[in-house]
């Protein structure tokens, strides 16, 4: 059974998308602040992610609140310049973006609350490569990278407010968004 278990993992993992479009409108050219301050809102893998972070850290201590959005940030900087350098393969970057949401799913339903912030921030440069790697070569980087980041940040702030809700009102919030974090992982395997 265990021969069988690592055959599926291996196809699975094979099917993979090989290009990194995570989302429709890469098709267009992104050459300013505008065009990145839109983007995120665009895609079910930046909302979801930037969301769900959002809800993760209004469980934890306050100071994470104010630490993650800078660590969101700064990894998606990070991940852009990886991208756009192209350090890392661009088939990679779907691979992690698929994974980042695995750990936000694995960080919202679980009980932890050290180390998977600090992993789901650090995921979340997957997603900055990406960006770096499809959108780099249409100039105005500087611009793009800081209207996607001022997007990612509203929607980070969403989820800090969303996270006040469900904790007030739904009584298994954490547990919905986190199922809705690994439903994007999954589709995110199609």
């Amino acid at each position: 059974m265990r021969a069988f278990n690592k055959h599926v993992l291996a196809m699975v993992f094979g099917f993979l998308p090989m290009m990194v479009m995570a989302h429709p409108g890469h098709d267009q050219m992104h050459v300013g602040f505008w065009e990145g301050l839109i983007h995120p809102f665009t895609g079910l893998d930046h909302l979801v992610m930037a969301i769900g972070f959002g809800v993760l850290l209004w469980t934890v201590a306050k100071q994470w609140r104010v630490l993650g959005i800078l660590g969101l940030s700064l990894s998606l900087v990070v991940g852009f310049v990886l991208g756009a350098n192209q350090i890392v393969p661009a088939n990679m970057t779907e691979y992690g973006i698929v994974a980042s949401l695995i750990v936000l799913a694995v960080s919202l339903w679980s009980k932890s609350y050290r180390v998977l912030p600090l992993a789901a921030a650090l995921m979340a440069s997957f997603h900055g490569m990406a960006h770096g790697v499809e959108l780099a070569p249409q100039g105005h980087v500087v611009g793009l990278v800081l209207g996607m980041i001022s997007g990612m940040a509203i929607l980070y702030a969403l989820g800090l407010g969303l996270g006040e809700l469900i904790n007030r009102y739904v009584p298994y919030g954490r547990k919905i968004m986190a199922g809705l974090a690994a439903i994007v992982a999954v589709i995110g395997l199609t």
